[in-house]
């Protein structure tokens, strides 16, 4: 049975018999009398009552035209179109006099259920209904049953009214973000009001949960849709309450102010208050230019004070943490970039605020802002500023960071592209054509906190050092003073401006004996210094050392020739699989000259004879730039030979099958083992340099391996005046001839690394199959966005697509200086997780440290899909540190609409999120 449009004397809502089913009925006008336009005679008199825009419609099944009730009946995909209004059912009633429009769905008895239901689009807005009437006069509608997609959520409503402003009035009414027919949950509210596409106000609301009523209401709700050129609605953020295991006591954080500034900036200011005293603030932002540039810049500051209770009597043990991070990335355009990465923290912000885990175990941080502009084809130039910390060591005491180090340097560079002067015109291919020269010119000034070690002892510098002001804090040892204004003067004294000049030149290079690759190679630089030292004798063996504020330069240069060849071993075998295993060498030695500068014609060192204590003269060159007691070079000729072996093994096998496209496959056994090194032929002593060894290797499919080793090959003797731990001294004589072995060991490093997964899935990136999008929906930008952003990081994410997987690395390590006793590092690591159903999911990671013969940071995480929520709980049983006490959480809560449709689930933090 075909349902009728309401009480229609005129059969409206039946087939119609005076109009054949399935004949084309053209697209139609009417005027306001329901009768077909005259276009012929011209309307020179205006009634008020008429609509301001033309009324279009058509159906594909049959159109009755009615003239003595002025309504026209429209069947079968029937849709009528009025100015940014457009309606689409089975069935439309058009009434010219009351001037409505009426539109139903029609029942399929085949299918059992109503088809052609009406969609309403009043401009981007488009509503799903059962039944509407909407007058085109008053702009005001009845609707029945109704659902609308707002933002990330959509409403839904049994009855509706629209008014004339654009307000709805919805009764039984639901609002989720669950984008399926039946959803999971909803807010049920008996009444709501949507404010002109701007917001929902609720009456009395509870939650229901799979179809069940939660005991849990509130007495009116307020949900502000996002705008559609805007990151989101200006609103306060309301904050998270709990207790913090040490020491801050009971809290309030991660309240405030969201500021929806405009479609390209917005702004969060949030902060946190403890009940002990302490408290923090932060401010959070992130803009866009599409085509241009997009970034995120984030301030924090945190005072924090101690939880012993004396302490904070007495106003100590607290520490002010702050961070700055700033992360500007420019989008490829014109000649000229500037992108940012800061990431600047106090030295106990990670320990003491940070929840991530690879922040929390970080060391160090490092920071950069630079601009590069190109200038035509051949010039360039940069300038950066740059910041690397270390956060220092933990006090076993006050388990704190202790003695980290920060330095700040400004760079700025110069060049000209190198060219080939005897091919500007386009080469013929001979060899001298090939000549290429450059120019690069840098400067750099540095400031840092970790003073330079200063030597001044007679033993290093055969002389005594009169008139000198030496801070005696920093003889033969780095001090280390907080970076603050108050150590700004000092650190400024050993600030430095450096520039830098050179003229890369590429020289031809041949072959000799067909085999045998030389390539000649010639350099020129310099540098250019800010302030000079003047040295004068004061006595036999006594020197004054004064600082002088003059610019002055020094350049070497330096010729040299390298040599490479590459040869194979093959040894057959002939075996089932094994055909064969070829051993690939790879031999290069390089001659490098750098002339004396320290003669009189330079200038760039001072020559003063003294008498040592022996009553011996010797003849000592001061450097005019670089001073002494730091461990700079003297300018001596220096003749070096480098010297390298390289070697690579892989097997031959045959193929498996008979039918293989290939007959043989090759598979590597060693992807390189190289051995280094070099010899100064002119060094009055130590002329061999340390020897080191590389490796790496995949072995199998899965098991990566990574190897280095450095070798003193010279004999250490220890100082009989220190008792105890020490390096010693170095001597020129070889460790095998002093019976240390064939050299001493420096360090050494070990890591073998592997990982498992299911091989359909091994090969694939994180939800491959959801890459495709369909470009209708108006949230495909941002699913594509947050699906690149979760193929970048996905330790973020767990991913339900993948059954299970697991990584195991093992790392050793050994540093050992001369005769100091060495220090080890061992540990294993294992993450991984395992889905015991389709959307459950049990999460590990784990490791143990066997120099400390404890566990490292240790998380046992449960992680559940619902589709529209995220269930985890995380468990971490140890926590690496006594000053953070192993905790757990649990947490239950939306997820984004947008990431509904990709099978992963946010991770959480191992840390109670204690602050930012």
């Amino acid at each position: 049975m075909q349902k009728q449009a309401g009480t229609d004397t005129s059969r409206a809502g039946q087939p119609a018999t005076s109009v054949p089913r399935g004949s084309v009925n053209a697209d139609s006008t009417l005027a306001n009398n329901g009768l077909p336009a005259d276009s012929t005679v011209a309307d020179t008199l205006k009634n008020p009552d008429d609509l301001e825009n033309t009324v279009e419609y058509h159906s594909e099944d049959s159109t009755i035209m009615d003239a003595v009730l002025k309504q026209v009946h429209l069947y079968g995909n029937a849709e009528v179109n009025y100015g940014t209004i457009n309606l689409k059912a089975n069935y439309i009633r058009l009434n010219w006099i009351t001037n409505e429009v009426y539109a139903v769905g029609t029942y399929d008895s085949t299918a059992k259920k109503m088809a052609g239901e009406p969609i309403f689009q009043d401009g981007p807005e488009t509503y799903n209904t059962k039944e509407i009437r909407y007058n085109f006069k008053s702009k005001k509608a009845l609707i029945q049953g109704i659902v609308t997609q707002e933002g990330d959520g959509n409403i839904r409503g049994e009855k509706v009214k629209k008014d004339t402003e654009g307000n709805f009035y919805i009764r039984h009414s639901i609002y989720t973000t669950c984008n399926l027919t039946h959803p999971h949950y909803f807010i049920n509210a008996p009444k709501i009001k949507m404010v002109n596409k701007k917001q929902v106000i609720s009456g009395p609301f509870n939650l229901v949960i799979s179809d069940v009523p939660l005991p849990i209401a509130l007495p009116f709700g307020f949900f502000p849709f996002p705008k559609k050129k805007e990151n989101g609605t200006s609103g306060v953020i309301f904050p998270t309450y709990g207790e913090e295991p040490n020491g801050r006591g009971f809290y309030l954080r991660d309240g405030g102010y969201y500021f929806a500034i405009s479609e390209y900036i917005n702004a969060e200011v949030t902060g946190q208050i403890y009940s002990n005293g302490s408290w923090g603030l932060r401010l959070q932002s992130t803009y866009i230019e599409r085509y241009k540039y997009s970034g995120n810049f984030s301030l924090a500051f945190n005072k924090n004070k101690s939880s012993d209770e004396l302490q904070r009597l007495l106003g100590t043990g607290g520490t002010n943490d702050f961070s700055v991070v700033w992360s500007h990335a420019p989008k490829a355009r014109g000649n000229s970039t500037f992108s940012a990465n800061v990431n600047v923290s106090s030295n106990t912000y990670n320990q003491q605020q940070s929840f991530d885990v690879n922040r929390y175990t970080s060391n160090v941080a490092s920071s950069s802002v630079q601009y590069n502009r190109t200038f035509g084809q051949y010039m360039r130039g940069a300038a950066s500023l740059r910041v690397n910390q270390n956060f220092g060591q933990i006090n076993p005491t006050t388990q704190r960071r202790e003695g980290g180090k920060t330095n700040v340097s400004s760079d700025f560079s110069f060049g000209v592209n190198q060219i080939a002067p005897f091919a500007l015109k386009g080469g013929s291919g001979r060899w001298y054509e090939s000549f290429r020269l450059g120019l690069d010119f840098s400067g750099n000034y540095a400031l840092t906190n970790s003073l330079t070690a200063v030597d001044t002892s007679y033993s290093r510098l055969g002389f005594v050092v009169s008139d000198a002001k030496i801070d005696t804090s920093r003889l033969n040892k780095t001090k280390v003073v907080s970076f603050n204004l108050n150590n700004l003067p000092d650190m400024l004294k050993d600030a430095q401006f450096t520039g830098r000049y050179s003229l890369p030149i590429s020289l031809p290079n041949f072959k000799v004996l067909r085999f045998v690759n030389i390539t000649p190679s010639m350099s020129l630089s310099g540098e250019v210094f800010t302030k000079q030292y003047r040295y004068t004798k004061t006595g036999r063996d006594s020197i004054r050392i004064d600082t002088l504020k003059k610019v002055g330069t020094e350049y070497s240069y330096n010729f040299g020739a390298g040599m490479n060849t590459r040869f194979y071993g093959t040894f057959f075998f002939g075996g089932k699989r094994l055909e064969a295993i070829r051993h690939t060498v790879i031999p290069s030695v390089s001659f490098t000259y750098t002339p004396d500068f320290t003669g009189d014609a330079f200038g760039f060192y001072e020559r003063i004879q003294v008498t040592d204590r022996k009553g011996e003269v010797r003849e000592l060159s001061l450097s005019k730039f670089r001073g002494v007691g730091s461990g700079v070079a003297n300018g001596r000729a220096s003749s070096v030979i480098s010297f390298s072996l390289n070697n690579s093994f892989e097997m031959k096998l045959k193929s498996k099958s008979d039918t293989a496209a290939q007959q043989f496959e090759k598979v590597s056994l060693l992807d390189n083992l190289s051995l280094g090194g070099s010899y100064n032929l002119l060094a009055d002593s130590l002329n061999l340099s340390n020897i080191t060894i590389n490796a790496n290797a995949r072995i199998g499919r899965n098991l990566n391996l990574n190897f280095n080793m450095n070798l003193d090959p010279y004999t250490y003797v220890a100082n009989p005046n220190i008792t105890g731990n020490q390096i010693g001294t170095k001597i020129n004589k070889y460790a095998i001839t002093s019976g240390q072995g064939l050299a001493n060991l420096q360090n050494l490093g070990f890591t073998l690394g592997t990982s498992f997964s299911p091989k359909s899935t091994s090969n694939n990136n994180t939800n491959t199959n959801n890459n495709q999008t369909n470009p209708n929906d108006p949230n495909a930008q941002a699913k594509k966005e947050a699906m690149e952003y979760v193929r970048q990081n996905p330790d973020l994410y767990v991913d339900f697509n993948i059954p299970w997987n697991i990584s195991l690395n093992y790392n050793f390590g050994l540093t050992k200086t001369g005769l100091s006793r060495a220090t080890i590092i061992q540990a294993v690591q294992a993450t991984g997780d395992l889905s015991l159903s389709k959307n459950l999911k049990v999460t590990l990671s784990t490791g143990f440290d066997f120099v400390a013969f404890q566990p490292t940071i240790t998380q046992i995480g449960l992680a559940r899909d619902l589709h529209c929520w995220d269930m985890s709980f995380n468990w971490t049983p140890f926590a690496g540190s006594a000053a953070r006490a192993s905790n757990y959480n649990f947490t239950l809560k939306v997820k984004s609409a947008i990431l509904q449709d990709l099978k992963v689930t946010r991770r959480r933090s191992f840390y109670d999120r204690s602050a930012y």
